[in-house]
């Protein structure tokens, strides 16, 4: 699945939008002050039960921040560091 995360300046996902890999690209528009990047969420599956899969999506949201190693509006991508990390590591 593609996964796109919609955060704050700290990492905090503030919304977090899936799609089929192979599906159509999309876009998500962030406010002033957010940022957006896709993310890896590897359990993540369209053969799961759709409630299993929003669940899952809630759960990262969260649990998750993300950690984006470029300057913000630079990086296309990002990764999930579990939230009170600093580093990810």
């Amino acid at each position: 699945m593609k996964v796109m995360a919609i955060h704050d300046t700290a990492g905090n996902i503030l919304t977090i939008v899936a799609s089929p890999e192979e599906g159509p690209t999309f876009g998500v528009e962030p406010r002033v002050g957010q940022f957006a990047h896709t993310v890896e969420i590897s359990d993540l599956s369209l053969e799961a039960p759709e409630s299993e899969i929003y669940r899952r999506l809630d759960e990262v949201a969260k649990t998750y921040r993300v950690a984006v190693a470029e300057p913000l509006g630079v990086a296309p991508s990002a990764r999930l560091v579990a939230k009170g990390s600093q580093t990810g590591s």
